[in-house]
């Protein structure tokens, strides 16, 4: 039998850290955009392939739900901002 408690648990803590990662993207996306330098815009770009990871990690470990395609779009729109910068 399933324990269905677990996999809620693991379920929340796969978008938790999704969603701590993508908050981290946009606050260093913020930091790039206020004070553009090279060290603030490597910063965003780390954060970013970070968080795609976790986006991939997600998806492939829990599939399309609908907080994963949600913090997938905000992060989508993070990189956009970032790219108008260059």
């Amino acid at each position: 039998m399933v324990d269905h408690t677990q996999m809620s648990w693991k379920e929340d803590n796969v978008i938790s850290q999704l969603h701590n990662s993508v908050d981290n993207v946009t606050f260093a996306v913020g930091q790039a955009l206020t004070n553009p330098s090279e060290q603030f815009i490597q910063n965003a770009q780390d954060m970013i392939e970070r968080a795609e990871r976790s986006v991939k990690m997600a998806l492939e470990s829990r599939g399309n739900l609908d907080p994963i395609s949600s913090l997938q779009e905000q992060l989508n729109q993070d990189k956009e901002r970032l790219n108008r910068l260059n």
